[in-house]
């Protein structure tokens, strides 16, 4: 990777958490783009290769595991965001090629830190 900051494609249909993380990534040294359904995330993908994809669960259009399980080219970091944390849910997410599982409401210091580690960043 060049020494551009790292794009992450944050895909949620509330636009105020999409907006919330968005600009809290933005201010940890992040590009952010975002998308509000599966449709729109899988368009973006098209258009551009990202480094990290953080998907919302329930999409007006889908799943967000459904998303992460049906891309054929995986970014370096996926994460899952969901209101729901028991091990069938995080199964599910690890199945789907996801490399975290975050639980809503999503601590960004964590979300930061998960990031991070999964793209080889210094903290």
């Amino acid at each position: 990777m060049s020494d551009e900051l790292p794009l992450v494609l944050v895909v949620d249909d509330d636009d105020d958490t999409a907006s919330l993380l968005g600009m809290a990534l933005r201010r940890r040294g992040f590009r952010v783009s975002a998308a509000p359904s599966c449709a729109a995330a899988r368009a973006a993908l098209a258009e551009r290769t990202v480094d990290a994809l953080v998907t919302d669960v329930s999409l007006p259009d889908g799943s967000g595991i459904e998303l992460a399980a049906s891309l054929e080219t995986k970014p370096r970091a996926i994460i899952v965001v969901s209101g729901f944390g028991g091990d069938d849910d995080r199964e599910k997410s690890r199945a789907a090629g996801a490399h975290a599982h975050l639980v809503k409401p999503v601590d960004v210091a964590r979300l930061v830190s998960t990031l991070n580690g999964l793209l080889g960043r210094q903290g």
